[in-house]
């Protein structure tokens, strides 16, 4: 018999919508948690900033700030030492705008070449060479910044930071700059992508894959721009072994291949090598493709000095009054020491910062005045002790010193050049570097050629620069070159003298056989 299916049940809902997901708290629990708050309040301890204030709430003493402690004075020393900070970024201009101080002739040069070939509407190159610490980076920057400011929409625009308005407008024409430092570029062939991404205002890592010298050259046909200026600093940078990549962006930029572009190309190189054209660039001149030179010359004793002095008038209000806070024979040694090794600004400045900062840990030390409280007119200056005490320790004065670092090879080398001195008393003077090296040479093969070996010239070229840096010799340009006024920095054919007694150099040798056979000779 077959049982009758029940009805089944129906779920029962409960109504919770006047009650709480979560139950209420006791009355009692919540006066005893407020409780607990307003105790908590009531006991927490004030921080003491030294200003009597009214009594305040709980909620007020939260939701009060602190007073912010007043700021310590910069005392005058630190302000000088920031002028001379490499990074300090204070370059020191003439009042036209156009150059750097001392660099009157090479900021007119440049910007008669903008000018000249921006309106002429053709292609064209210069080649910017010097040694290191002359101004070569910070005249281009300059230079660049002149033309925004006269010629740009955005006037206060820095085109090395803010690409997208690195744009001037002369005589109705669009033109663009570039600027790409080559040392941050791996590979020779990634600086089509450089200047593609500063082109079209994107960012390097925008593009999937890197933009070639053919897609360089497409959008040197359709971008908007009449003429395209692109500064390629540390140039030697992009040097390969057949130098296609230099010879592509000269040929590129000749006024010859002016009509093969929609943009013309104006091209600007910086290197510290004199020769980088003659010397990896021989198919330029076969072509036509010379491109024109600029040199930037070492600083003399008189451009450094001027320099440094409108940098400490920075520190006073009147221009009128003496240079603060150096002696004026403090100044004139500085410039002097820093001129006669290399002609480097930024050497400059590191000496004055050494001697500012000297001056500043003497006063800290005695503890007899705050320093704070010293002004640009009642503060001890810097004396010429204080810079020759620098100029001591930076360029190391002690002899002994400089010898016993040196290698075995490098005693040699030294040895060797004492020996041509002593053989050669009359003619020492106008040794180059290449007749020394053929007279080691020929020195070596007739006394120690089984012992150390002989150096080849490369190799040999590289202790010889090693011991100019020690200042154990000293490396000169030949009188045709100073009377021509042309920077040789070619090490072969500059003239080399010893900087040491020939009684150090014996002492310095100690029992080391080879050496003595080799300053003495058979």
């Amino acid at each position: 018999m077959s049982s009758i299916p029940s009805t089944p049940h129906k779920k029962r809902l409960r109504d919770i919508s006047n009650s709480l997901l979560t139950p209420k708290t006791s009355p009692s629990k919540r006066i005893k948690s407020t409780n607990f708050i307003n105790e908590s309040l009531h006991n927490k301890k004030k921080l003491d900033f030294g200003v009597t204030t009214q009594t305040q709430s709980p909620i007020q003493l939260l939701t009060t700030p602190p007073t912010t402690p007043t700021k310590r004075q910069t005392s005058i020393y630190s302000q000088a030492k920031a002028l001379f900070q490499r990074s300090s970024g204070g370059t020191i201009i003439s009042k036209n705008g156009l150059n750097l101080v001392g660099r009157d002739h090479e900021g007119e040069y440049l910007y008669d070449f903008f000018m000249k070939n921006l309106i002429s509407d053709k292609c064209n190159s210069l080649y910017v060479s010097g040694p290191p610490g002359t101004g070569k980076t910070a005249q281009l920057q300059i230079s660049f910044n002149h033309l925004l400011s006269k010629f740009g929409n955005n006037k206060n625009s820095n085109p090395f930071q803010d690409q997208d308005k690195s744009v001037i407008t002369i005589n109705g024409k669009k033109i663009k700059l570039v600027k790409v430092n080559c040392m941050a570029i791996n590979n020779p062939e990634h600086i089509y992508h450089e200047i593609y991404c500063q082109m079209v205002d994107q960012l390097s890592i925008s593009f999937i894959k890197k933009k070639t010298y053919e897609d360089f050259q497409q959008l040197m046909n359709t971008n908007p721009y009449d003429s395209i200026v692109v500064v390629l600093d540390e140039l030697d940078c992009l040097v390969t072994k057949n130098q296609h990549v230099l010879f592509e962006l000269f040929s590129n930029a000749s006024p010859q291949n002016s009509h093969q572009y929609k943009s013309k190309l104006v091209l600007i190189g910086i290197s510290n090598a004199l020769d980088l054209t003659d010397k990896f660039l021989p198919r330029l001149k076969r072509n036509g493709y010379n491109p024109f030179t600029l040199q930037f010359l070492p600083y003399t004793s008189d451009q450094i000095k001027s320099v440094i002095i409108l940098k400490l008038k920075c520190l006073s209000n009147n221009e009128e009054e003496e240079v603060p806070l150096f002696n004026s024979s403090a100044i004139q040694l500085c410039c002097k020491k820093s001129a006669a090794i290399s002609g480097d600004l930024r050497k400059s400045f590191d000496i004055c910062y050494k001697s500012i900062e000297l001056v500043e840990q003497a006063i800290i030390t005695k503890g007899e005045v705050d320093i704070h409280t010293l002004t640009i007119d009642n503060c001890p200056k810097i004396l010429i002790t204080h810079i020759a005490k620098v100029c001591a320790s930076s360029f190391g004065e002690n002899s002994s010193t400089k010898l016993s670092n040196l290698n075995l090879l490098q005693k040699a080398v030294l040895c060797c050049l004492f020996h041509y001195q002593t053989q050669n008393l009359h003619s020492y003077n106008d040794l180059t570097v290449n007749r020394f090296y053929d007279y080691y040479v020929k020195h070596s093969l007739q006394n120690v050629d089984k012992l150390i070996g002989i150096l080849k010239k490369g190799e040999f070229l590289d202790i010889v620069n090693a011991l100019e840096s020690t200042s154990v010799v000293v490396l000169s340009d030949t009188k045709d070159m100073k009377k021509q006024k042309i920077v040789n920095t070619d090490t072969d054919n500059k003239i080399i003298k010893p900087n040491i007694t020939y009684d150090l150099l014996i002492k310095g040798l100690g029992d080391v056989i080879v050496l003595k056979k080799i300053l003495y000779g058979n």
